[in-house]
């Protein structure tokens, strides 16, 4: 028989009740990602469910709010995600900081590149005279950057070499190519054409122009970075934390002893994940995993692409639950599940939901402004 829902009103947060400013706080957006919960839900259950966890596990890491809020609250907690960027996004945000020497780093690599790019740079007019090569041969690059934007992005990509934290300027990299892209205004999460010419924007109402500047968002975003690593290595905490690049359905969970579990499994036929970041990609020279994505947006919501959505979600689920679990284990999990898959997927697993809760989801505006409720199930073996 299944669980009914109990609304919990103090999840129900509005855009008044928890601002942008508040969700995004410090390392949470660290770089723009889709698909993430906030980070006041997480917090939220570490406090009330989870507070005396001893290694808290996330399977579906994404963007790393569940580690990050876990490290705040002191609890132990180890991530897993087949996204290399998630994965190194996810160290870069976790990471202990000199931050003296981490801004000294960004600004140096900074001034370097704007020096490399420079009209009156010696080192452009005379041959072999300096050791970076800043150019691509990726299609995609020169398919949807202007090549004033494009240069220097690869300048600076060559520099990253040169510096201690370079993780830490290849987020910094793949931020200002997110926003130097030749994209509509309207579709920066969604991009679907590179325009080269001026064009009507329906976000501002007025012609817009494709940029052709990526030094300015280099600039802001190397200041940006680092003040969002430095505010939150004032709440960081020495607790365990380890993001690790793997396929939670296949990992061996023996050794680690998880005891809980808190996670936002991805949405079927919503997102392609790797997609969503193809500029780090390209620019970074990442290992790509799409086709391990599981429910990509690619594949659709058909019969089959369905039953390989359940199959593959409860495979992780039992994969933990068999190998770590016990009865005071708890596996929480955040969905919208509008296609009522969740009660098979935890059956198949071998668990139990024990308790379903919603939220309303409605403080978004703009162009995402759809509201929809999101369970949270509480499930025991």
């Amino acid at each position: 028989m299944a669980v009914k829902p109990r609304l919990v009103k103090q999840l129900c947060w509005t855009e008044k009740d928890l601002p942008q400013k508040t969700r995004t706080k410090h390392v949470h957006s660290l770089h723009p990602y889709l698909g993430k919960f906030v980070p006041q839900l997480v917090d939220y259950f570490l406090k009330r469910e989870l507070k005396n966890s001893k290694l808290v596990c996330d399977p579906f890491m994404g963007s790393g709010t569940t580690l990050i809020e876990c490290n705040v609250n002191g609890i132990p907690s180890v991530g897993f995600d087949i996204s290399k960027f998630n994965v190194m996004l996810c160290n870069v945000k976790t990471k202990k900081y000199d931050i003296a020497r981490l801004r000294k780093d960004v600004n140096a690599a900074l001034e370097e590149a704007f020096v490399l790019t420079s009209k009156t740079s010696l080192d452009r007019y005379i041959p072999g005279k300096t050791k970076h090569k800043i150019k691509s041969n990726s299609k995609y690059l020169k398919t949807w950057y202007h090549p004033e934007a494009l240069h220097p992005l690869l300048a600076f990509k060559s520099l990253i070499p040169d510096h201690n934290y370079q993780d830490v300027l290849k987020i910094i990299l793949s931020r200002a190519a997110r926003s130097s892209r030749m994209i509509a205004h309207y579709e920066v999460d969604f991009p679907k054409k590179p325009y080269s010419e001026d064009y009507h924007c329906l976000k501002h109402d007025r012609i817009c122009h494709p940029t052709k500047n990526s030094k300015i968002f280099l600039k802001r975003y190397c200041k940006d970075v680092v003040n969002r690593i430095e505010e939150f290595q004032g709440i960081r905490t020495n607790t365990y934390t380890k993001p690790i690049h793997g396929d939670s359905s296949t990992f061996d969970f023996a050794d680690l002893k998880i005891d809980h579990v808190f996670t936002s499994p991805p949405y079927i036929g919503l997102i392609d994940y790797h997609d969503q970041h193809k500029y780090a990609y390209d620019l970074l020279g990442l290992e790509d995993n799409s086709s391990l994505e599981i429910g990509r947006k690619k594949n659709g919501t058909s019969k089959a692409a369905i039953s390989n959505y359940k199959n593959s979600i409860a495979k992780t689920i039992r994969n933990i639950a068999e190998s770590s679990f016990d009865k005071d284990s708890q596996f929480i999990i955040v969905v919208n599940d509008k296609l009522g898959l969740y009660d098979d997927i935890v059956a198949d697993s071998g668990l139990t939901i024990k308790k379903r809760l919603m939220r309303e989801v409605n403080r978004r505006s703009g162009r995402r402004a759809t509201n929809f409720n999101e369970d949270i199930l509480i499930c025991k073996l």
